[in-house]
């Protein structure tokens, strides 16, 4: 499902550029008005949320990725545990439940792009395993293993 995080990454993106452009996106429904603080906490607020977003829709399959997902889901946890100082209730409850919604959803992404295991890879029964003087024999684990002590 890899086209799950992509989408979601470039939504965020779109509407962190839109933040960018007009901060009111931002700051008439968080309740935080229009002044030039927040004009400047709005922009900052859409910068780093358009350059983790592009990171996400852009970045290379697999750890790099994985490591764009962890980072929004961090910062949408940090913008929640944020939030819980509003100056209101109703605002405070709003925003919290809109950051932690979109952690989880960050973290379903991050879910979906887990590897599946290959059919190399799967574990198989050894057959010397059934034999007790295998498991007598401390040594021959280590020599399995590729230990070099032995």
């Amino acid at each position: 499902m890899s086209w799950f995080p992509r989408v979601l990454g470039a939504a965020t993106a779109a509407y962190s550029a839109a933040v960018i452009a007009r901060p009111e996106v931002l700051t008439t429904p968080t309740g935080l008005g229009d002044t030039p603080a927040t004009h400047a906490l709005t922009a900052a607020v859409g910068a780093r949320d358009l350059v983790s977003g592009l990171a996400v829709a852009l970045a290379p399959a697999g750890a790099p990725l994985r490591l764009a997902l962890l980072a929004r889901v961090a910062m949408d946890v940090g913008d929640a545990v944020l939030a819980l100082s509003a100056p209101d209730r109703a605002t405070r409850n709003k925003v919290v439940a809109v950051a932690l919604g979109w952690a989880a959803v960050n973290a379903l992404a991050l879910l979906a792009t887990r590897e599946k295991p290959s059919d190399e890879a799967h574990w198989e029964w050894n057959p010397r395993w059934s034999d007790p003087s295998y498991w007598a024999d401390p040594a021959s684990w280590e020599r399995e293993r590729g230990d070099q002590a032995v």
